[in-house]
C-alpha cells in the first residue's frame, strides 16, 4: 500500500468513525426528543382525559338535577290538579245539595257571616224560586242583625250576598272558595300528601 493509499485510508476510517459518532449522537438526541415527546404527550392525554371526565361528571351532575326538578315540577302540578279537582268537586256537592241541607248550610254560613246591624240578603234567582217556606223568619233567628230580602236577585250560582248601607258582602260558595283558596289548599295538601 502507497503512503496516498495509507492516509486516504487513514482519512476514511476517521471519516467514519466521526460519522458514526455523529450519527450516534444524533440517534441518542432524536431518542431523548421522542421519549420527551411521548411524555409530553403522555401528561396532555391524561390531563384530557381528567378533563373530560370532569365535564362528563359536570354533565351527569347537572342532567340529574335538572332531571329531579323535573320530577319534582311533575309532582306539584300533579298534586295542585288533585287539589283543585278535590275544591271543585267539593263546590259542585255544595252546589248541589237537597234542598233541606243546601239551605241548612246557608243558615250556618248567614250566622258566620252576618253583621249585627239591620241589612239586606239577596239570593240567586234559582234560590229565590226555592226558598223554603218562613226561611226569613229563620235567617233572622239565625242573624247578628236584622236582615231583609232584597228586592233584587244577585248575580251569583249558590250561596247569597250581604248588603249592609250599600256594601256587598259576596258569600257565594264560588267567591268563598277563592278567598280560602289557599288556605283549603294547604289543608287538603297536608290530608293528602303528608309523609
Amino acid at each position: 500500500m502507497t503512503g496516498l493509499e495509507k492516509i486516504i485510508e487513514e482519512i476514511r476510517t476517521e471519516a467514519t468513525l466521526n460519522a458514526e459518532k455523529i450519527i450516534s449522537k444524533a440517534k441518542n438526541e432524536a431518542d431523548a426528543v421522542i421519549s420527551d415527546a411521548h411524555e409530553k404527550g403522555k401528561k396532555q392525554a391524561d390531563i384530557i382525559l381528567e378533563n373530560a371526565k370532569k365535564k362528563s361528571q359536570d354533565i351527569l351532575s347537572r342532567g340529574e338535577s335538572s332531571a329531579s326538578l323535573e320530577k319534582q315540577k311533575a309532582m306539584l302540578s300533579a298534586k295542585q290538579q288533585v287539589i283543585n279537582e278535590m275544591l271543585k268537586s267539593t263546590l259542585n256537592y255544595m252546589e248541589n245539595l237537597s234542598d233541606e241541607e243546601y239551605f241548612s248550610l246557608i243558615l250556618k254560613l248567614i250566622k258566620n257571616n252576618s253583621q249585627p246591624q239591620k241589612g239586606e240578603i239577596a239570593f240567586s234567582k234559582t234560590d229565590i224560586s226555592r226558598l223554603p217556606e218562613g226561611f226569613m223568619k229563620e235567617v233572622n233567628n239565625v242573624s247578628k242583625g236584622e236582615l231583609v230580602l232584597s228586592e233584587n236577585t244577585a248575580n251569583i250560582k249558590s250561596g247569597f250576598v250581604l248588603i249592609y248601607g250599600g256594601i256587598e258582602e259576596n258569600c257565594s260558595f264560588d267567591a268563598m272558595f277563592r278567598s280560602k283558596h289557599e288556605e283549603l289548599t294547604d289543608e287538603i295538601s297536608a290530608l293528602l300528601f303528608s309523609e
